[in-house]
Order: C-alpha cells, then structure tokens, then sequence
C-alpha cells in the first residue's frame, strides 16, 4: 500500500463530495449515503476559501480520503475528515490528522481544535492520540424563519456597503474577534462567503460602533443548502450587555436568512459559553446536532462564560 499526501485539486472537487457523503451518510445510517447534506457544498466551499488547505490523501494512487484545515488567524480548526467507507480500518485518518497539524504549525496558532459526532467512539480516540481532549459540548441549534421579518435598528448587510465602508467593517470586525480571543481573525470566512456569493455577513452596529455581525451562508451551493441558512461564525462584544447584543445579532440573522429565502437558518455554541448557550434557547432556538469540542493540548480557547460567540466548527 502506498500513501500519498497532497493538496486536494479543483478536478478532485466532485470526487472527493461523494467520498464525503458517502462517508457521513453511511454514518448516519442513510438509505442513499449520497443523499448526504442535499445540495449543500460544504466541501467545495472550504475548497474554495482556502485550497492550500485542503488535503487530500491517495491510497495506491486512488482518492481515499480528505481533510480540510480552516485558519482563523490564531485559531486553527480540522475537519470534516473523511474516509472512504471501504477503505476504513486501515488507519488512513492518521496521516490526515498528522497533515492537518502540519499546516497548523504557524507560530500564530495558538489554539487548535474540532468538533467530532459521538456516534463513532473511535473518532474520539483517534484524535486523543493526536493530543486533542474532549472540552465541551458542542450544540447546534435552529429555528424557523418568519418571512417579511424586518431586522433589529442597526443591523446591515455587508454586500450592501459601498467598497471603502466594507474596508472599514472588516476592520471592526477583526477588532471584535480579537478581543475575544487574541489574534482570533475570521476575514477569510469573510470574504468566501461574498467571493463564492454562498451567503454574506450580518453587521449590527451601536450607533457608530460595531456591537457584532455573523458570518452566514444560505441557499444550494453554500454550506447550507436549499431553504437553509447557517452561521459559520458570530460574535458580539463581551461584557455587560452581551445577551442584549447577541440577541439583537439573531434577529438581524433571521431577518437576512428570510430575506435570502431560508425557511430555517442554524448556529451551533459551546457548553461552555453559558450566556450565548442560554440565549440562542431564550429567542427559541431548539437544539438538532450535539458533538464534542476537541481542543489540542486541553487548551481552553474562547469557550468561556463571558464570550458570546456562536460557531459551526464541523
């Protein structure tokens, strides 16, 4: 057998989707594994954010298997790690947990993490031997759209700035981020979304300032699919107020979902971001997934008490 570890190819895209539904419909039990995710495209659209991550794993030649690395400046996220189903059982997920911590080794990443189902107890112990411990639960929750749902006072869409205002926003936004966690820097996400036209970012202002926006993807081709809108990353200033603020994000997140056609819209959180936890239930968020938060070297990252942060780290 002969392993070969590679950036994934744009001419790959399509096989390596079906080695991905494949993959997670099996898990899920799916009569048809293709079936998988719908017409979301969750693959190509971490292809295209940021193809130098992308890691493609070959077995005597032959596509076997996949992972994606997402580098949120000083955070570093893994997965969706898949291998093929009737190449499972060889131990192929090593060297595609060992690639991914390889492209992680920039000296600005500080904190490393994934979210893995619990379904499959041996995906928790493969990454144990890789040095990342179960930290939290991770949920991930959605709620029913109204159409016609007008947005809280200063919600806007980014899409909708003019140039030099979308360089300022972007600015704020990474100034946000990092006072939740140093060096923490979402822009990539940022930009995806409006490059690939998959979704756009939800701002919310207080007055003059920044209190928040969301990184969202909604309709077929995003990370969402068909009548579906998803938060890949939210955050609003920490402190006194942070429920108030992150609960005026949801409704300028429903508000934008609805008008993008989503009958439903999701966002996922941390056991232990007890705030942003309780208030996604309290503006009636009903949980659908939970997984487990891994985190490398038990680092504790940003799931704290006081960060009112909403991720889909899947």
């Amino acid at each position: 057998m002969t392993i070969e570890l590679r950036p994934l190819r744009e001419d790959e895209l399509r096989e390596a989707d079906g080695i991905y539904r494949r993959a997670f419909g099996t898990l899920c039990g799916l009569t048809d594994p293709l079936a998988f995710d719908g017409d979301a495209e969750r693959v190509r659209c971490r292809w295209a954010s940021d193809p130098g991550a992308a890691i493609a794993l070959l077995e005597d030649g032959a596509l076997a298997g996949t992972n994606f690395v997402s580098r949120w400046g000083s955070v570093g996220l893994l997965g969706p790690l898949v291998v093929d189903p009737p190449r499972q059982g060889r131990g192929l997920a090593h060297p595609l947990v060992e690639e991914a911590l390889r492209l992680l080794e920039q000296p600005q990443v500080a904190f490393r993490g994934l979210y893995t189902s619990v379904t499959d107890p041996r995906t928790v112990g493969l990454y144990q031997s890789h040095g990342y411990w179960p930290m939290s639960l991770a949920v991930l929750m959605q709620k029913a759209t109204a159409a016609g749902r007008e947005g809280p006072a200063g919600f806007e869409a980014l899409s909708r700035l003019t140039p030099d205002a979308q360089a300022e926003a972007l600015s704020a936004c990474r100034e946000l981020s990092d006072q939740v966690f140093d060096g923490l820097d979402v822009t990539g996400e940022v930009l995806s979304v409006g490059e690939q036209e998959t979704g756009d970012t939800v701002l919310l202002r207080d007055g003059s300032s920044l209190a928040g926006f969301a990184v969202c993807h909604a309709g077929k081709g995003s990370e969402a699919g068909s009548g579906r809108a998803a938060v890949r990353f939210a955050a609003v200033v920490s402190g006194e107020g942070g429920e108030e603020r992150l609960r005026r994000l949801l409704e300028a997140v429903e508000a934008w979902a609805a008008s993008a056609g989503a009958a439903v819209v999701t966002a996922g959180t941390g056991s232990g971001r007890v705030g942003a936890w309780r208030t996604l239930r309290a503006a009636g968020w009903l949980p659908f997934q939970q997984g487990v938060a891994m985190h490398r070297d038990r680092h504790p990252g940003y799931d704290r008490e006081d960060v009112f942060v909403l991720d889909d780290w899947r």
